[in-house]
C-alpha cells in the first residue's frame, strides 16, 4: 500500500472507507438542515438524526445522491434477499462490515447470475439486505 502523505502511517483503506461513509452521512444531514431552514440550496432527503447516525456507522445504507431515505424503497425483494443471504453465507463470513472488497465480490457474483439487472440498479437494496441481516461476526 502506497503511503499518502496527507494520512498518518497507521491509516488504512478501512479508515478511508469509514471516513467516506461518515462524510456522506453528514453531507446528507447538512442538505436536510438547509432545506428545513428554508435555504434554496437544501434538499428534502427525509433525513433525520437517526438516519445520519445509522448511515455513519454503517448500520443503514446511504441512498444515492439526491435520493430521499425511504424504507419503502427497499421493496426489491430479489436484491434485498441476495444481500441478506450473502451476509449469512460462509462465502462472505470474513467480511464483518460492508466495504469495497465485499462490494466488489458481491457485484461479481451478482453479475455472474445473469439476472439482466445491473449492479448499479440493485446495489443499495443489496446493501440494505446485508446490513439488516442477523449475521454473526467472525
Amino acid at each position: 500500500m502506497a503511503v499518502n502523505p496527507s494520512n498518518p502511517a497507521w491509516w488504512t483503506s478501512d479508515d478511508t472507507s469509514t471516513w467516506e461513509r461518515v462524510k456522506e452521512a453528514m453531507r446528507r444531514d447538512w442538505n436536510q438542515t438547509r432545506h428545513d431552514f428554508g435555504s434554496k440550496f437544501g434538499q428534502d432527503l427525509n433525513q433525520d438524526v437517526t438516519d445520519t447516525v445509522r448511515q455513519a456507522v454503517g448500520a443503514s445504507p446511504i441512498p444515492g445522491p439526491h435520493v430521499a431515505n425511504d424504507e419503502e424503497a427497499w421493496s426489491d425483494e430479489a436484491a434485498v434477499r441476495y444481500g441478506y443471504g450473502a451476509a449469512l453465507s460462509p462465502n462472505y463470513r470474513t467480511h464483518a462490515a460492508w466495504g469495497p472488497e465485499l462490494e466488489a465480490q458481491l457485484k461479481s457474483d451478482w453479475e455472474s447470475m445473469g439476472s439482466g439487472r445491473t449492479w448499479d440498479d440493485v446495489r443499495l437494496a443489496v446493501r440494505y439486505g446485508w446490513t439488516h441481516s442477523p449475521r454473526i461476526a467472525s
